[in-house]
């Protein structure tokens, strides 16, 4: 067993612990102060003393080898909860009504500063730095890494590893995924406010129908993926909400849409919206209807580093035991705010995945109210992550 899997281990209850307190008080992104705090105060009783915060409700913390030489390496953690109403039944369930951590940032930050215990405790042995990032709003957009990327956080860094856990069948509890390239999805919103000038349901010819204009639009965008982006590319993209009309026998006088873009890479990513701005301009000109295109560009997709890649695959096996890392064979299609932290600095990342198991006969997603995972995952997650620091700091990675 590896010195960080052994110490992870003797940390574990304390970890579970936090975790729990976390996940009985889940706040929304933007909100994290109690989160904050509690941060704050565990890494102060580690004997971490280099604590920051960037912005209110996140946390900065440093842990210094070498005498302040050498590479620098940070860790992120996400700390915000989601608007949803917690149905797991666990007995320490969340007791806000209408916020639960239904995504594993409460394990997420547990595990970080079980990493960070793990690093401390050996810092004489660390030929660098490792900076913890506990960041807040990951869930609400634009998202809290433009902030603390801002605010200089990726100053001096070398490089920065993220970890997301992921319900899953329970044989996989604990095996880390990873995979070189481009690893989640980039998200965008596209709003669409069509406008006519309403009118009697018997006389169509006299007023522009913007529930029909809205309808020609959602299927012309079903294009994007069969006719506009090359079949060897992905692009998800749906409409998701909309509103219009007031009456069976009235024609409406406006309709309200929207939907979202999702894709691997910035050129399918661009083509996309390209492609929905001139669909929009279409259907405006046959329909009569006014349409007025609002773009929201969200995340950018994660993009694992290769290098740091590779590492990964070598070091997890020996800090976890063999069996606990699994490459994937394709990426993930769900987005990450992570990403920010490379795209806007060329540092570069690199974000697996901790297989985190579920409670009770039946498996749900994250984001679903019931939503649960195994906590022994948090284990090899604390382990894995700060295992990785260090060996990039002793590597040529």
């Amino acid at each position: 067993m590896s010195i960080y899997l052994e110490k992870a281990s003797s940390i574990y209850e304390q970890v579970v612990d936090i975790r729990r307190d976390i996940h009985r008080h889940p706040e929304p992104g933007g909100n994290e102060k109690r989160t904050s705090a509690l941060i704050r105060e565990t890494l102060k009783s580690y004997g971490i003393d280099k604590i920051d915060s960037p912005t209110p409700t996140s946390v900065v913390a440093e842990i210094v080898g070498n005498n302040g030489k050498g590479r620098t390496v940070a860790l992120r953690a996400d700390i915000d909860a989601l608007p949803i109403n917690e149905e797991t039944g666990l007995p320490f369930s969340s007791e806000i009504d209408g916020v639960m951590h239904a995504c594993g940032h409460d394990l997420h930050t547990a595990m970080l500063l079980g990493s960070g215990k793990i690093l401390h405790d050996l810092r004489n042995e660390l030929p660098g730095t490792v900076r913890l990032i506990f960041q807040h709003s990951e869930d609400t957009m634009p998202g809290g890494a433009k902030d603390l990327v801002q605010k200089g956080v990726m100053d001096g860094v070398d490089a920065l590893l993220g970890m997301h856990n992921l319900p899953t069948e329970n044989d996989k509890t604990g095996v880390i995924g990873i995979r070189p390239g481009p690893f989640t999805t980039s998200a965008d919103e596209y709003w669409f406010n069509i406008i006519g000038t309403g009118g009697h349901g018997s006389a169509p010819h006299k007023a522009p129908d913007p529930i029909l204009a809205a309808a020609q639009l959602i299927n012309v965008f079903q294009q994007l993926q069969s006719r506009i982006i090359d079949p060897m590319d992905t692009i998800i993209y749906q409409m998701n909400k909309i509103d219009g009309g007031h009456a069976a026998n009235i024609i409406a006088d406006r309709v309200r849409m929207g939907g979202n873009a999702r894709a691997y890479t910035s050129e399918t990513r661009d083509k996309a919206e390209e492609f929905i701005f001139r669909a929009a301009k279409a259907v405006e000109s046959i329909s009569g209807c006014t349409v007025e295109v609002e773009a929201i560009r969200g995340y950018d997709a994660c993009f694992n580093d290769f290098k740091l890649t590779e590492m990964i695959k070598k070091y997890v096996p020996e800090i976890l035991g063999e069996g606990r890392l699994e490459v994937f064979d394709r990426p993930m299609n769900f987005s990450e705010d992570f990403s920010f932290y490379s795209t806007l600095t060329g540092i570069p990342s690199a974000l697996m995945i901790l297989q985190a198991g579920h409670e009770g006969d039946n498996l749900y997603t994250l984001h679903n109210a019931k939503c649960t995972v195994k906590e022994e995952a948090m284990k090899y997650g604390m382990a894995a992550m700060a295992g990785l620091a260090a060996s990039f700091l002793n590597s040529n990675c």
